[in-house]
Order: C-alpha cells, then structure tokens, then sequence
C-alpha cells in the first residue's frame, strides 16, 4: 500500500538513535489479555502523537507479540524500533509540528 508522508522511512542509524532514546522510556500502554482493542490503538496513536516515540508492553499475549506488533504498526502507521523481551518500542513523528521533540 501507499503510506502517506508521515511514514517516514528510517534509515538503521536513526533506529539506532531511536533505540537509545528509547532505553530510558518506561512502557506507556499495556497490551493485557483483551489484545488489541479499538480503544488501544486510539491510545497507542494518541501517546504517539504526544511523545513520537513510546514503549508498549505485552503483559498477556507473549505468544501473540509479533503478529499484535505488526498490527500496531500498521494501524498507527508507526516504524517499528524494536522488540526487546516483550516489549514492543515504535515510533511516529507527530502531525502536529508542536508536538515533535526527536530530531532525527
């Protein structure tokens, strides 16, 4: 599919970048045994307007977390960082320029 400009590609530095950023965040949403709700995703895209680049941990479907990452990804329209363990961490540079903090 075609992705708007705010999908940005990035190239495996800026990941880099991105993933020690992200060492300090502390996950933000919890994806628990209900899996992806419509509410998550709401959720999930809002904390990723605010803050750009979010943890988001997988407490219940462990077994799920790659499928429920792609999910994610492609509902948010985010590029994935990393999976460590299971946690998931993604990225968004936010419509609002405000709201963008990253430089990257």
């Amino acid at each position: 599919g075609s992705y708007d400009v705010s999908h940005m590609k990035i190239s495996n530095l800026q990941i880099k970048r991105l993933k020690a950023l992200a060492h300090h965040l502390k996950p933000i949403v919890n994806i628990g045994k209900e899996g992806l709700t419509k509410g998550s995703i709401c959720s999930i895209a809002e904390k990723l307007e605010k803050s750009e680049l979010i943890k988001i941990r997988f407490s219940k479907n462990k077994d799920m977390k790659k499928d429920l990452s792609k999910e994610i990804i492609k509902k948010t329209q985010s590029t994935k960082i990393s999976i460590i363990g299971n946690t998931l961490i993604i990225f968004k540079q936010a419509e609002n320029p405000k709201n963008r903090q990253i430089k990257i």
